[in-house]
């Protein structure tokens, strides 16, 4: 049980995932959480994730109050934010920051302050089944480490990596959510498509991937070995195969996870 304050600056998509996922894990209470937002409507919704947290109505207040902060802000806002925190970040505090492509030397130089971590999410956090990646900047402590990698540790998979990593990671674990959902939306529609009633359609694509996600994992076999074992010769999956080559499914998977990187780096002043 982690016993700081965490406060929230910023309540959009992310900062309820990890917040609701972190109270949810047993890890903090719902009261240790902070948040400020000046925006009634995300303010509302986090709520609704947490209840029993606190809205804090001034920055300066939550600054005041939590020991650990999430800048849960979008990239092309955060300078803006930032900048002025400076003035009210203590020394003892960890600034976590959770904006794509921006980076520890930059969140320093904004801040005045290095006790930073850097974190990629991804919105399964929710539910108990995040990735999270994360880097440390120069003056954080084995405690404060120890910290944060617990709480995302609470809510799915947690790794430190080199920061060069972070952005390439971007396109793989934190966009990756959005890809997912396209292919079994996809798969759900080819059901409908075949004649297959769109309830129970978008129910077992849920459950086929699920099920080969844990096939793949618990067996350690390479994902094409588990392929061409469903593949057989003349078979229905083979030509199933054909059609995705033919449509270029792997290639745009790859150039989107490329191009979400690439705009990772682009976001960084």
């Amino acid at each position: 049980m982690i016993q700081n304050t965490i406060g929230f600056l910023g309540s959009g998509q992310m900062a309820r995932a990890l917040a609701g996922g972190f109270v949810a894990s047993g890890k903090i209470e719902a009261e240790q959480v902070k948040y400020y937002n000046p925006g009634d409507e995300n303010a509302a919704k986090f709520q609704e994730a947490v209840p029993g947290a606190l809205r804090c109505s001034t920055v300066e207040e939550l600054m005041d109050q939590a020991e650990l902060v999430w800048l849960a802000v979008k990239p092309q806002i955060l300078e803006s934010v930032a900048r002025p925190l400076a003035k009210h970040v203590r020394a003892e505090q960890v600034m976590v920051s959770v904006a794509a492509g921006i980076t520890l030397p930059v969140l320093a130089d904004w801040l005045g302050h290095n006790r930073i971590v850097r974190v990629m999410p991804n919105t399964p956090c929710l539910v108990g089944k995040g990735v999270s990646v994360y880097s440390c900047g120069g003056s954080i402590t084995a405690d404060d480490k120890l910290q944060v990698h617990t709480l995302l540790q609470s809510v799915g998979l947690s790794r430190e990596v080199p920061e060069k990593l972070i952005d390439p990671i971007t396109g793989v674990s934190g966009s990756g959510p959005a890809f997912v959902m396209t292919v079994i939306e996809a798969l759900a529609d080819g059901g409908v498509k075949a004649g297959v009633p769109r309830a129970l359609a978008l129910e077992l694509a849920i459950a086929t991937l699920a099920g080969s996600a844990e096939l793949l994992k618990q067996t350690g076999k390479h994902p094409a070995e588990l392929r061409d074992q469903v593949a057989s010769p003349a078979g229905t999956t083979i030509y199933g195969l054909s059609a995705l080559e033919a449509g270029g499914l792997r290639a745009s998977l790859i150039d989107a996870v490329f191009r979400s990187s690439s705009r990772a780096k682009k976001l960084a002043p």
